[in-house]
């Protein structure tokens, strides 16, 4: 019998966790099998984010795909299976998409179809605290859908210092000046912070608003990012920063306005969003 299961390993956050699932869409539109390998969250997920890296307190990563996309199919791969297939048909290729199966897709490169599924995703972007009308969550969204919102993502933690990949942290001229740019635009504009680190968008990003509306949401932690890229994405205005939550934001509604580092830039002219 044909072999035609192909097995992603999936780690890191919300963002991380929506590209190595569009990659499996892409392989199931080729009609193969795909399940994901989730044995990194296990070892080495648990309190990755800690006050050595940036947080506040110890923080866990968990998939939170189901969370975020419940109605969205998604098979897990047995222990078994990832120890068989990441011993005989590992892979790590830029054209990772041109390989038949059987694959254990064990790294990041040729992960570029999240775009290509946006309207997929936003389609099954649904948690279920959505419906939870008495919480914290559904009141700041009604909140964010009825006002000039204007989402800012500020990530620090791991991102606070310099990274080998993002340089360094945002400044906090960008904040300055893209604040500016967007009350001049629209006075009615009210801030949403999105962040990490609330203590230092308290001392740092705050003071950059003392004359503006603004609110530094706070109902989420870091483990729920999930919720606060929803938020985010209903914004009719956003902010990016480092990472890619800002920018997935902007995946789900294109209608909205999307302010970034300089950057990411090239990267939103390469995709065209």
């Amino acid at each position: 019998m044909e072999d035609n299961l192909i097995i992603i390993r999936v780690d890191g956050g919300i963002a991380s966790q929506i590209g190595f699932v569009a990659l499996g869409k892409a392989f199931e539109e080729k009609g193969y099998q795909v399940k994901y390998d989730l044995s990194w969250f296990e070892t080495s997920g648990k309190g990755l984010y800690n006050t050595t890296n940036g947080y506040d307190r110890i923080y866990d990563l968990t998939f939170d795909m189901p969370k975020a996309f419940p109605q969205l199919e998604m098979k897990i791969a047995t222990e078994d299976e990832v120890k068989r297939y990441n011993k005989l048909y590992f892979i790590d290729d830029e054209k990772v998409i041109t390989h038949k199966p059987p694959l254990y897709v064990g790294g990041y490169l040729g992960r570029h179809y999240d775009i290509y599924f946006a309207r997929h995703f936003a389609t099954y972007f649904s948690p279920k605290e959505i419906e939870q009308k008495d919480a914290p969550f559904y009141i700041l969204l009604q909140e964010i859908l009825n006002t000039q919102s204007c989402g800012i993502h500020i990530r620090r933690g791991d991102l606070s210092q310099n990274h080998i990949v993002y340089g360094e942290p945002t400044s906090l001229t960008y904040f300055e000046r893209v604040i500016q740019l967007v009350a001049q635009v629209n006075s009615k504009s009210v801030f949403y912070l999105f962040s990490d680190d609330v203590a230092w968008v308290k001392e740092h990003i705050a003071p950059l608003l003392k004359d503006k509306q603004f609110k530094i949401c706070d109902i989420n932690t870091p483990e729920q990012g999930y919720l606060d890229l929803y938020l985010l994405s209903r914004c009719k205005v956003i902010v990016t920063s480092h990472g890619s939550l800002g920018a997935y934001a902007k995946f789900w509604h294109h209608i909205i306005h999307c302010l970034l580092p300089h950057a990411f830039a090239m990267c939103f002219l390469k995709w065209k969003m």
